[in-house]
């Protein structure tokens, strides 16, 4: 195996780098699959992924029982830890919000470059600012020789719970995630920056139905292609064909992950998984190999979405969409995310804005 791809390899299974932050093994029962803030309502009826979260979740509850402080933030609650880093849900003692906490994990103390990493990633977040379908940063702080990043709250589930209930989405909840992730992309593209590690995992759900993008871990500036580089980043069953070459990302190279998560929620499995890290490099690389047609899986996608996702998923990117704006001027013609705006029913939480 090349020595990129080995770098990328998870321990514990194939296909998920090593090294992001935002993705952890957790340890407490009380802690859902990925970090943040992750609800423990059941997400609704089946039909309705976005519905349901309307009630305080035994994990924001949880979080306002007090453990320590940190440099003005109140910690309540641990939530989750990794190779790197610890999440905590705390509040802000001046302002009363509750947030999330990501702190450096003591054994990495001395670790200048993931001090530096984590910092940098902090440090991007608050550049960016405030978009709908970001998780938001609020600040970047030292307490002694621990850095951490104050995140928003998001009481929610991650996509990749929802589909670990509920395997496959329908059509409509299919164009409305898309929809709500390439509005996150185009701000994100617009600012310099590349995600590099869009899938199921790094996407949460709010209770009010609002996709949300989180972890910068791996995330690349496009002008200075600098930021956070190493050799091979990402997890490979999202991974771009051309990443494996130049190793460079372009905002193509997420949109590549797009198409692969809407395929995953619309067919029920990856387009380019498998059982070992080398097969799906494979799959990735050979431009010739497309995906099983999704409508097989789920007879409930149009050809027109199916259209649109394998065209998020060309192999080659001069056949691939080449901007966020080309993805939602895409949606806007889909006749079946026009005729749900006709039908809609008031109170349904579908829409992810």
């Amino acid at each position: 195996m090349d020595a990129a791809v080995r770098a990328a390899r998870d321990p514990k299974g194939a296909g998920a780098a090593r090294g992001s932050f935002l993705e952890m093994s957790l340890k407490t029962a009380k802690v859902s699959r990925i970090i943040k803030i992750v609800t423990s309502t059941n997400g609704g009826a089946r039909g309705e992924v976005w519905k349901g979260f309307g009630e305080q979740s035994e994990r924001t509850r949880t979080a306002t029982q007090t453990m320590f402080d940190i440099s003005g933030y109140t910690i309540n609650a641990k939530l989750a830890e990794g190779a790197c880093a610890e999440i905590y849900a705390g509040v802000n003692r001046a302002t009363g919000t509750l947030v999330a906490v990501k702190r450096l994990h003591p054994r990495h103390s001395a670790n200048k470059s993931e001090y530096k990493r984590l910092t940098e990633e902090g440090e991007l977040g608050l550049r960016l600012g405030q978009q709908d379908n970001i998780v938001q940063t609020y600040g970047v702080g030292r307490d002694g020789d621990f850095p951490f990043v104050v995140l928003e709250y998001v009481d929610g589930r991650s996509l990749r719970e929802i589909l670990v209930e509920r395997k496959k989405l329908s059509e409509i909840e299919v164009l409305n995630l898309a929809k709500g992730l390439a509005r996150g992309l185009r701000f994100l593209h617009n600012a310099g920056v590349c995600h590099k590690d869009l899938k199921p995992d790094n996407i949460m759900i709010t209770h009010d139905g609002v996709a949300k993008l989180l972890d910068f871990g791996f995330a690349e500036n496009i002008r200075s292609f600098r930021l956070f580089r190493r050799s091979l980043e990402g997890s490979l069953p999202y991974m771009a064909p051309e990443m494996f070459t130049t190793k460079r990302a372009t905002p193509a190279t997420d949109i590549y992950a797009l198409g692969c998560t809407l395929y995953e929620c619309a067919a029920g499995f990856q387009p380019f998984g498998g059982m070992s890290d080398n097969e799906i490099v494979s799959k990735q690389t050979n431009v010739k190999l497309a995906p099983p047609p999704a409508r097989e899986a789920n007879p409930g996608i149009s050809i027109y979405t199916e259209k649109m996702i394998l065209t998020a998923l060309q192999k080659e990117t001069a056949k691939r969409f080449k901007s966020a704006d080309e993805v939602l001027l895409d949606l806007a013609r889909n006749p079946a995310l026009r005729n749900s705006r006709e039908t809609q029913t008031t109170g349904t939480q579908l829409v992810v804005k």
